[in-house]
């Protein structure tokens, strides 16, 4: 897989290239990455990548793998993540939160941000039914129109900002996941006259059904989106209304807990 030229085009050449190597390095997943995939993906030389290797060790961004040779992420990167994942105190305040509502409800339960183009999850509880995903982990991104919890931080944004990422996202909404603008749209103005999202139907993942509720500061902008995953079987009224109120409570009693922190300035 090539490396991301776009997001390397500018700045110092050291820092484009150490970036690189980390992409390359994440790429590898649980394997981490050799030196031939380096070598492979890369236009610079040998000594270049080996001194790059070294000082990325040195700073923690990278580790020795126990297969001999490779490279894995450094822990640092966590440190890092964590205080990235964690704007306005949003991660913090949210996580004893949703794993009140996953001990609760049973289902899976997430946290949403903005990150351009896409939405990032910064939280996941799971409760005793977890389902499948678009996204496994925390540090997940899906390109904003994919799931409930992008429709939420969508439907908040000004028309004009809005068309732009939903135009930018399209070939990749409908080619990757089957979704076309016009359903997001469809489920953009139920947001705005229910107050919650659904996902858009007949997406990659037909037996799973979901619901987000937004969080939003002093003036309507969008922080986050809680977001609720289950099987559809237990999408029953009864329940689907239990969980939006849930939802709806801890939304409410975190942006008051913490009083001006989630406010923009």
């Amino acid at each position: 897989m090539p490396v991301n030229k776009s997001s390397t085009a500018s700045g110092p050449t050291t820092l484009n290239h150490a970036m690189q190597i980390l992409q390359i390095t994440a790429r590898g997943g649980y394997r981490g990455a050799s030196i031939d995939d380096y070598l492979n993906a890369l236009s610079f030389s040998r000594p270049t990548l080996y001194r790059l290797l070294k000082g990325l060790k040195q700073q923690g961004f990278l580790r020795s793998s126990p297969v001999r040779g490779r490279y894995l992420l450094g822990y640092e990167l966590l440190v890092l993540g964590a205080q990235a994942g964690n704007g306005a105190g949003l991660r913090d305040l949210a996580r004893p939160r949703l794993l009140a509502l996953a001990q609760r409800w049973g289902d899976s339960f997430y946290l949403f941000a903005r990150d351009g183009v896409n939405a990032v999850c910064l939280e996941v509880q799971n409760g005793a039914y977890p389902v499948g995903s678009f996204v496994r982990a925390t540090g997940g991104r899906l390109p904003l129109g994919v799931g409930q919890a992008s429709i939420a931080l969508l439907a908040y944004l000004g028309t004009d900002e809005r068309g732009e990422i939903l135009s930018h996202n399209a070939e990749r909404l409908m080619d990757e996941y089957a979704i076309a603008i016009a359903d997001i749209e469809a489920e953009i103005s139920h947001q705005l006259k229910h107050g919650y999202a659904r996902g858009v139907e007949g997406s990659l993942l037909p037996e799973y059904s979901g619901l987000a509720i937004p969080i939003l500061d002093h003036s309507g902008h969008p922080l986050g989106a809680m977001s609720c995953s289950m099987l559809k079987s237990r999408m029953t009224e009864d329940h689907k209304r239990e969980v939006l109120q849930g939802m709806r409570e801890e939304v409410a009693a975190m942006v008051n807990q913490a009083h001006g922190l989630l406010y923009l300035d």
